[in-house]
């Protein structure tokens, strides 16, 4: 009895160990390279993408194993090209690094060590919206001061109808489904736990002097007039965050937002720094050598500026042709101006030395590297003719190109001029093409690399 036992148990250990999934096993080959189960986890996880949902779905996996195996095709192809020595590739390496070393500094100075204290506030809602314009001829135009008034007068009546409702017993969730204008509706109004960032104004006053319940007096903001109930009033702090609020996504959600707080008070102290300047009026220079701004001995001129948009700007077609206003240009110039910052703070912290942090930036170079290198083929060699543009809009001006004008009451149906329409046509036949030639290329490599799948080591259905 006891040897039938032993055997069994054997013969259990055998079957358990053939049926293990191990990290070792082969899911896919290409060229001679092997993708193994934990690379492919692992990969799956630097991508953000949910790993238990797909290894529930063998076709899930299948897509997602081309896809990986379609990144590492792509890089090594810009390798033989030698494209990673261009000035393109080269930016692309400076921003995968930076970027990294940026998170590194971020969990260092902020996530990990921030703590905070924050009213928070339960709430549910209903706004009465109040719009500015109204339509006419199928154009906004402004309404005047008296037209304005009258509206939010309007708003207001039918706010204090909804608050006597909800005081003579009718549920406050019912008349949010019925009468509130805002996306909260669907949930009764409640839009859970916020702090005083996430409100108007006028609102965050209102709920900050008032105790539970339902708040008496419409509230005037901006956007209309608002029905306030407050449920609940707790400080929030970092432990407690999660045993106050349920909701794992809500809490997350507050959780960023203050952190966000901590992260731009970091920033607005180093911009403080004696050896610090910011000029934006030089971000409106013509001048290649006007310097916006400087972090120590380091300069940010006018030509950075011209270079940073050039490789950001969209290739093809009418997408190349848009120019950058000032005002886009002075946000990428803060935007470069904050990375400098705090690029200058990592490296004090000695940040770059991290092992860690080393092998982050070589995956997320390799990642841009790769992408840079598709769009570089989905974009080659494509050209939209004027007769291409010209044909789309004959072919198809009667249902994708129109518009409803209000002629006596009636709503008509009206052709868009060409002219109108052509740069949208331009774009919209090139970003076809660009996405007809990634895809055969996409197929092309993997038929040539001999792209395997090992679908008995695939997991689910």
């Amino acid at each position: 009895m006891k040897r039938l036992l032993l055997v069994a148990s054997i013969i259990g250990v055998i079957i358990g160990f053939i049926g293990c999934k191990c990290s070792s096993d082969v899911l896919a080959t290409y060229d001679g390279v092997e993708i193994t189960r934990g690379q492919f986890k692992e990969w799956l996880e630097d991508k953000q993408f949910s790993v238990e949902a797909i290894l529930k779905s063998k076709k899930q996996q299948k897509d997602k194993l081309e896809m990986m195996a379609i990144e590492h095709i792509a890089l090594q192809e810009a390798k033989k090209e030698n494209l990673i020595e261009t000035e393109k590739y080269k930016f692309l390496e400076d921003m995968a690094y930076e970027s990294i070393l940026l998170k590194h500094l971020y969990n260092k100075k902020i996530k990990d060590v921030v703590e905070f204290n924050e009213p928070a506030y339960h709430v549910k809602q209903i706004l009465i919206r109040v719009r500015d314009f109204k339509i006419v001829n199928n154009k906004r135009v402004n309404l005047s001061t008296s037209e304005l008034e009258k509206a939010y007068s309007e708003a207001e009546n039918k706010a204090k109808e909804i608050i006597d409702k909800i005081k003579s017993g009718q549920k406050f969730e019912e008349l949010a489904k019925m009468y509130s204008d805002d996306f909260s509706k669907k949930n009764g109004g409640d839009i859970g736990y916020v702090v005083k960032d996430m409100l108007a104004p006028e609102v965050a006053s209102a709920i900050e002097s008032s105790k539970s319940g339902i708040i008496e007096n419409p509230i005037k903001t901006q956007q209309g007039i608002y029905i306030i109930q407050l449920m609940d009033k707790q400080e929030i702090t970092k432990k407690n965050l999660n045993k106050i609020i349920k909701d794992e996504m809500q809490a997350k959600r507050l959780e960023q937002i203050l952190l966000r707080r901590a992260s731009n008070n970091y920033i607005e102290k180093l911009m403080s720094a004696s050896d610090v300047q910011f000029n934006e009026k030089n971000c409106k220079s013509r001048n290649p050598k006007d310097v916006i701004f400087k972090v120590g001995d380091s300069s940010f001129t006018v030509a950075d500026l011209e270079k940073r948009i050039s490789y950001f700007q969209p290739k093809g077609s009418s997408l190349s042709k848009a120019t950058i206003d000032d005002t886009k240009k002075i946000d990428i110039a803060k935007n470069a101006f904050k990375v400098a910052l705090l690029k200058r703070e990592a490296i004090k912290e000695n940040l770059q030395t991290n092992e860690e942090l080393q092998k982050e930036f070589q995956k997320r170079k390799n990642m841009l590297f790769a992408k840079e290198y598709m769009d570089y083929i989905g974009e080659r060699g494509i050209a939209v003719t004027p007769k291409e543009i010209r044909d789309e809009y004959e072919k198809y001006k009667d249902t994708r190109f129109t518009t409803f004008v209000n002629q006596k009451g009636k709503q008509v149906k009206q052709i868009l001029p060409f002219e109108k329409v052509k740069d949208q046509i331009e774009s919209m036949l090139y970003r076809k093409k660009r996405s007809e030639n990634l895809a055969k290329w996409k197929r092309d490599m993997l038929h040539i690399n001999k792209f395997t799948i090992h679908e008995d080591e695939l997991e689910g259905k």
